[in-house]
């Protein structure tokens, strides 16, 4: 079998991958604190903007790099439905686990359900004049930040920000305002990558960093059951 190569792959946008990489490094970071929390009962609230801030960061990077990588393949919605499918696939385990083992985790719509759908509502919106992105971009924010501030009683309007008093998803990112940086990615990607080319030239002969976000998906998938893994280990030999 062929090992995946350190080396830059000529034919991609390097930097991309690297921002990808910091993003992954800083939900697995985010998803350890959630995990220390939730299995040994460790007070993470010392850690304070860290507890919270880093997996919104994340978030932010995945989704602008979403929608500057819409405007640079062909193949998005495809890639979308995938994308839609495997965050619905981690509803339904993370119903079960909650439904038989209490863990209160239920993923109702995470960043692999906003990225899905992100995918295939920007590549309809990426041959419009970057002004009008711009605007489209401003709007969602507008719109999200005022869903966020009300409460309705239907209860399958999560999707798009508007919740029930009741709701809960332990990792929740509504399309409003999300979709504010996915928009605002595709004008990036119209302007600054309308070439399909890297902006910098390469620092690095080899960077894990770019390894990392090259394979950001299954990295995401085997993450959190080994973090998860390694507290119960703890908690079973230190009797937490």
């Amino acid at each position: 079998m062929k090992k995946p190569s350190l080396s830059l792959d000529p034919n991609r946008i390097w930097e991309l991958d690297f921002l990808k990489g910091i993003a992954l490094l800083f939900m697995i970071f985010d998803h350890a604190v959630f995990d220390l929390g939730a299995f040994l009962g460790v007070k993470t609230s010392v850690l304070g903007f860290f507890e919270d801030g880093i997996g919104h960061i994340s978030a932010a990077i995945f989704m602008t790099v979403c929608g500057i990588s819409v405007t640079l393949g062909k193949r998005n919605i495809k890639r979308g439905v995938i994308l839609f499918s495997l965050g619905m696939v981690l509803t339904f385990g993370t119903f079960i686990s909650d439904r038989f083992f209490g863990t209160e985790v239920i993923i109702a719509f995470g960043i692999l359900h906003f990225l899905g759908s992100a995918m295939v509502i920007t590549h309809f919106i990426k041959k419009l004049p970057v002004w009008a992105t711009i605007v489209f971009a401003a709007a969602c924010a507008g719109v999200g930040i005022w869903f966020s501030k009300i409460t309705v009683s239907v209860p399958f309007l999560f999707p798009i920000g508007l919740c029930t008093k009741s709701f809960y998803s332990s990792d929740y990112f509504p399309l409003l305002p999300n979709l504010a940086f996915s928009f605002a990615g595709a004008a990036v990607g119209k302007t600054l990558y309308k070439n399909k080319r890297s902006l910098f030239s390469y620092p690095f002969k080899k960077s894990l960093l770019c390894l990392i976000g090259r394979y950001t998906l299954p990295l995401y998938f085997i993450h959190q059951p080994i973090i998860i893994g390694i507290m119960i280990l703890v908690k079973q030999v230190f009797r937490f």
